[in-house]
């Protein structure tokens, strides 16, 4: 009889991300928005980052393109179907350094509508050319 010390797989199946809020953060400080997470921002052209180092948590928002902190969506290769911001200077202010790619892995949307990003729980990814 074989002794086994099995490991329970908790995870469970990967799920689609075109289903649910997707967010990814690159070491370059790039970040991507997928059609559900941009949805949940209202559709903006525009969004306005906002951080809290002490819980480590980086607010997005709405944001006019007439302003002065706004980040401008640019719309990512239809493949993607999504948009993306060039945040590195927002990265290099807050101290936000990722090694690799991450991907967000509990997104909330709260009123205003805020994106809240929880650098806390994130997994890395790798990116598909």
């Amino acid at each position: 009889m074989r002794n086994l010390n099995w490991e329970n797989f908790d995870d469970g199946p990967v799920h689609t991300t075109k289903e649910q809020i997707h967010v990814t953060i690159r070491s370059t400080g790039k970040i991507f928005f997928n059609k559900r997470a941009w949805e949940a921002l209202g559709s903006p052209d525009g969004v306005a980052l906002m951080y809290d180092s002490r819980q480590k948590v980086i607010g997005v928002r709405p944001s006019a393109l007439n302003r002065r902190e706004t980040y401008f969506l640019r719309k990512k290769h239809r493949r993607f179907n999504g948009w993306e911001i060039a945040a590195r200077n927002f990265c290099r202010r807050f101290k936000i350094l990722p090694s690799e790619t991450y991907a967000f892995t509990n997104v909330e949307s709260i009123d205003g509508p805020i994106l809240l990003l929880d650098l806390n729980e994130v997994q890395p990814v790798s990116i598909k050319s």
